[in-house]
């Protein structure tokens, strides 16, 4: 295997365990985010979205007009809605407590001694660069992709084939690595790759893994044994 291709929230980062979810803000103005809403709004995996990636500024307005729909479908009255859209986007835009696992460097670092090429290929927005150096991975992957500049999301073909082109590499020649089965196993491994499906202990139930169970492995540290020098 010549690269490796990683997925970046969840499974070499993600945000504090006492950052407040966007259903405890609007708890606390005494609303409740309609499920429905909540689920329009993160709904949009294999959607492309070109015509709101021509720049950051209109991303960014994507972005709000999204986030302001889902509180008028959850029912939230003006001035209401203005006090909650400001703190959920600060929660949403904030990169101050994202953290890498503890794996994550370790592994990048040897993957990297080893001659691999490596890449991020996230759903994101247009900070993903920050995000990552807020994390404490600046430096340690070769290519860095999101979805807010390519203008289409996993698992659409599109992004997985930008990813692969910048690093140099067919897909056969490439390992991905994500948490998310329809974006991260079954998207990279139509396009030739093949996949590694990590779950961290504290994870969730990941609804787009088959109802039968999928399996999956617990850290990083097993793509030592998939690269080798």
């Amino acid at each position: 295997m010549r690269a490796v291709l990683f997925d970046f929230y969840g499974t070499l980062a993600e945000k504090h365990a006492s950052t407040p979810s966007w259903e405890s803000i609007a708890a606390e103005l005494g609303y409740e985010l309609a499920p429905d809403a909540l689920r329009q709004f993160w709904d949009i995996d294999g959607q492309p979205h070109e015509e709101h990636s021509q720049s950051r500024e209109h991303y960014v307005a994507w972005q709000h007009a999204r986030l302001r729909t889902m509180l008028e479908a959850s029912g939230v009255p003006a001035p209401d809605d203005d006090v909650l859209f400001a703190r959920i986007l600060a929660s949403y835009s904030s990169t101050a407590r994202l953290t890498a696992y503890d794996d994550a460097v370790p592994v990048l670092t040897e993957l990297r001694s080893r001659g691999a090429a490596l890449a991020i290929c996230s759903n994101w927005d247009w900070d993903l660069r920050e995000a990552i150096a807020a994390a404490g991975l600046t430096g340690l992957v070769d290519v860095v992709v999101s979805s807010a500049w390519v203008g289409v999301r996993k698992p659409h073909p599109h992004i997985y084939e930008r990813t692969l082109t910048e690093l140099g590499v067919d897909g056969t020649d490439a390992v991905f690595v994500g948490d998310t089965w329809s974006c991260d196993v079954e998207g990279p491994r139509r396009e030739g790759m093949r996949p590694v499906y990590i779950r961290r202990p504290h994870f969730g139930v990941d609804f787009t893994a088959p109802p039968d169970g999928a399996a999956s492995v617990p850290d990083l540290r097993v793509l030592l044994e998939l690269v080798q020098p």
